[in-house]
């Protein structure tokens, strides 16, 4: 990857900044469009700005991001975004987060298909629970998070969370030429967590 130059949104903490500590890189071959915001509780709780902020950031932001740089992406090149295993399973206090992140897996497909042709492949990773300072971030209150993370955590066959450095090679390995023959593919990193 010394040769290759790689475009990371989201990148100032957590995946995306694991992903750009191990890349180090200096020409545009691949974009990771890792940014992301989430808010949870029940239906009740949520408000029409939480649902315009969630799919604002979540997927409109990734799609005109990713078509605002289609001129500068070299041929071959290779685009990631970041979804969430949320995307797929019905998990509780995340219909809008859910909702958002099933619309990247959908794009991811779409635009597989559409940017083949010009030599840029599109591939999705879907992350389970990792350990990132987005935990902070979510409205949860300070007291209620520990036990949100215990829960979570008891629910991966490997009783833990995922680190960004795992997810980042990952990352790594849809960014490079290594995974020349990987298109339109979803890559669940989760600890199995979506198998119990």
């Amino acid at each position: 990857m010394n040769d290759k130059t790689i475009l990371i949104t989201g990148g100032t903490t957590g995946i995306g900044l694991a992903t750009a500590q191990l890349l180090h890189a200096k020409q545009l071959d691949g974009v990771f469009l890792n940014a992301g915001v989430g808010k949870f509780g029940a239906i009740e709780a949520m408000t029409p700005e939480d649902f315009d902020w969630m799919f604002n950031v979540n997927v409109r932001g990734v799609y005109f991001q990713l078509r605002s740089l289609l001129p500068a992406l070299a041929k071959p090149s290779s685009v990631v975004l970041t979804t969430s295993i949320a995307a797929e399973m019905g998990m509780l206090g995340a219909s809008i987060y859910s909702a958002s992140k099933a619309a990247v897996v959908s794009l991811g497909k779409t635009l597989a298909v559409e940017l083949a042709g010009r030599g840029i492949r599109v591939n999705t990773l879907c992350p389970g629970p990792i350990d990132t300072p987005i935990f902070g971030k979510l409205g949860v209150p300070a007291e209620a998070r520990q036990g949100l993370r215990e829960g979570m955590a008891s629910q991966s066959l490997l009783k833990r969370f995922g680190t960004s450095e795992e997810v980042a090679k990952l990352a790594r390995f849809l960014l490079s030429d290594d995974s020349s023959n990987i298109v339109g593919a979803e890559f669940v990193i989760d600890g199995g967590t979506r198998l119990t």
